[in-house]
């Protein structure tokens, strides 16, 4: 060892050297270590690189198809057990007292593991669903008299799902049930929800009765994307709802809503019988896909197919000479909002869905744009832009100003929900 690591001084031309210089060997070690460092940097780089793409590719693949492909099974279980389900609204009240209704209905949900909490304010009891990835963002069921029913067996079947699947919604959910005939979920439910809720659905009319013809209405985005649901469910049932028509006036408030209003032409000694039950269940499938789609989809996506071709229909329903210029500024302004809305979704599938910042980002902003579109009254929040209503006027002996002045609003609203998308 002495003589390996003995500094040679001198040495002649020629010679061949058998010894090694401390400071060979040191510079060696030297080498080696840095080699075995790099070595296990680049290492441990690959590895958290691979752990970060195989994440991603997780992510992607759970949020393939809107963050609906990767559930299809489930929506599916949804439709299957909703087409068992009873639809019994005599055994879900068993017709007592409103306050004996309430603890019972209240009882029920309460018992439900996907439950987080259920609140009572009488006449009326919300139960709500707390979401997995959007917690504070909320779709709301509201529902009445025989829906009741509805709300419960939605509830009861998407509680199967989580406790066999280990699935929760995406957003958070809240059953707001009225035992009136009037909807009061507006009131009961606290202010915070409103400034946060992505859609309000509701079912108006005695739903356990209807026949033949589910009508949808409400505002621009919330109701496309509830056609689109319907359109999924499976079968050729005995059943139909409008794409184009406008059949009913939306509600005085201030955020995306979604109404399901049924025609009640059947006896009510006809309620048992097997036709009433096919409807009564692919109507309960409309209402649970529309509110699975709403509580899953990472982008709440507007396709204006429907609202172009209703708005240029109730145009052209109108002949009267002296709104020519009216009606060509509103349908110019519409063409603006229409181009800007393609941009927009051009943009949002351009996203990486993994992006889950810029997919909130995007969401508050159809939020905003589905509320612009509306455009409620700064009054009583009736929406300025209602498509049945301006039908209504326009076909009523209503004097000529009135008309002008809703066609004028109407490009006002449209122009301020342009604003908006060339703001982003």
């Amino acid at each position: 060892m002495q003589r390996v690591l003995s500094l040679q001084m001198t040495r002649n031309i020629g010679e061949s050297s058998e010894y090694v210089t401390k400071r060979l060997c040191f510079s060696f070690l030297f080498s080696v270590g840095f080699l075995c460092l790099l070595c296990g940097f680049l290492l441990g780089r690959f590895t958290v690189e691979r752990s970060l793409e195989a994440q991603a590719q997780k992510i992607r693949s759970e949020l393939a198809g809107n963050g609906l492909q990767n559930t299809e099974y489930l929506q599916e279980i949804l439709l299957q057990e909703l087409e068992r389900a009873s639809l019994d609204y005599d055994r879900t009240t068993n017709r007592q007292t409103s306050d004996e209704d309430m603890r019972r209905i209240s009882g029920l949900f309460s018992n439900l593991s996907l439950i987080h909490k259920v609140y009572n304010h009488a006449p009326c009891i919300h139960a709500t669903v707390r979401g997995s990835r959007e917690p504070d963002r909320y779709v709301i069921l509201s529902v009445n008299e025989d829906s009741i029913t509805l709300a419960l067996e939605l509830a009861q079947v998407l509680d199967k799902i989580c406790s066999g699947h280990n699935w929760r919604p995406r957003r958070s959910l809240i059953f707001c049930m009225s035992f009136t005939s009037s909807d009061i979920c507006p009131q009961a439910l606290p202010t915070f929800i409103w400034r946060r809720a992505v859609a309000y659905v509701t079912v108006h009319g005695r739903f356990m009765r209807a026949n033949n013809h589910a009508v949808l209405f409400g505002s621009d985005i919330i109701r496309s994307i509830a056609v689109e649901a319907i359109r999924t469910i499976p079968g050729d049932n005995n059943w139909t709802y409008l794409e184009h028509e406008v059949f009913g006036p939306r509600l005085s408030l201030d955020i995306p809503q979604v109404i399901f209003s049924f025609n009640d032409n059947s006896p009510a000694n006809n309620h048992h019988n097997q036709n009433s039950r096919l409807h009564d269940i692919t109507l309960a499938q409309m209402v649970g896909q529309t509110i699975w789609r709403l509580s899953e989809c990472t982008v709440t996506q507007w396709k204006p197919k429907y609202f172009n071709e209703t708005v240029n229909e109730i145009l052209e329903s109108i002949n009267t000479s002296r709104f020519q210029d009216a009606k060509e500024k509103l349908k110019k302004t519409l063409r603006i909002l229409l181009t800007a809305v393609e941009e927009l979704n051009a943009e949002i599938d351009m996203t990486d869905d993994i992006q889950m910042l810029h997919m909130r980002i995007w969401n508050d902003l159809l939020l905003d744009l589905d509320k612009a579109l509306l455009c409620p009254d700064r009054i009583d929040s009736h929406s300025r832009t209602d498509l049945a209503t301006f039908r209504k006027l326009s076909h009523d002996s209503i004097n000529e100003s009135t008309i002008l002045a809703y066609l004028d609003q109407m490009t006002k609203c449209f122009e301020d929900a342009i604003e908006i998308l060339q703001e982003r």
